[in-house]
């Protein structure tokens, strides 16, 4: 008789046990990380870009801080590109979308069921020049408009996916290359994190991503950034290959920081 209560109570723990492991399994979440923005997400002047580029040192310290807390990191894709705008992303304009969707239709076509979206987006640096990139300069309510049609088509094709707007980052106030940036520009991109703070106070699934490296730059630009020769002198807009990883560090604790938001 006691051999069949044990028997009962071994079997009743094993079932708890598998019941407990396959709930265990359903609460891992599996990301993939879309970075959307322009050559500093692409990592421009960098020797090797496709090694040292923000995202994939910012993809790795996702990784590492969720390790073994519920979430994964499937993979990631770096859709920036130099010279980009809000207004080169929109959807309608079948220019640098396209190259999001592409990311999107190559993870659908392997993704394992429930796979959800992380689009952390930089975009407000050509945006706010006073002459050069497409659509520039572009006013707040038009950043605005811009960022809300990009995630809205998004959200279609990514249901249930986060969005993280990170701050675009400071540059020096005599930037001048191809496009004339000057103090006019930075000023606008500066007021851009209003649009920032409203986009996310406005939607659950908005995010405001990292603030502190617009700081960051400017006071350790001559460490963080490239000397580049320009039309007004030596400017600075593009982070080192060092500046990158600082810059990656602050992408990479707002990715979680909105991760764990999205899980409560």
């Amino acid at each position: 008789m006691k051999r069949l209560a044990l028997c009962l109570l071994l079997i009743c723990f094993a079932g708890l046990t598998a019941t407990y492991a396959k709930k265990s399994e359903a609460k891992q979440t599996t990301y993939n990380i879309i970075y959307i923005g322009n050559s500093i997400t692409a990592g421009a002047l960098h020797a090797d870009a496709k090694s040292t580029a923000p995202p994939i040192p910012a993809t790795a310290a996702v990784a590492k801080k969720i390790e073994g807390k519920g979430v994964e990191v499937a993979g990631f894709s770096n859709c920036g590109r130099s010279g980009a705008t809000t207004v080169d992303f929109l959807p309608e304009r079948n220019r640098d979308f396209k190259r999001v969707e592409k990311a999107i239709e190559g993870y659908k076509a392997a993704e394992k069921e429930g796979t959800k979206y992380v689009f952390s987006i930089m975009l407000g640096t050509n945006d706010s020049a006073s002459q050069g990139p497409t659509g520039s300069p572009v006013s707040n309510e038009d950043y605005k408009k811009n960022l809300l049609t990009i995630i809205s088509r998004l959200r279609e094709m990514c249901p249930d996916a986060i969005f993280v707007l990170q701050r675009p980052i400071w540059y020096s106030p005599n930037t001048y290359n191809g496009a004339r940036y000057l103090v006019a520009g930075l000023n606008r991109m500066t007021d851009y994190i209003t649009v920032l703070v409203e986009l996310a106070n406005e939607n659950g699934d908005i995010y405001l991503g990292d603030c502190d490296s617009y700081d960051l730059f400017k006071h350790e630009y001559k460490k963080l950034m490239f000397a580049e020769d320009g039309k007004a002198g030596t400017f600075y807009l593009h982070p080192t290959e060092e500046g990158a990883v600082e810059l990656a560090k602050n992408w990479a604790k707002a990715i979680v920081a909105a991760m764990k938001a999205a899980r409560r």
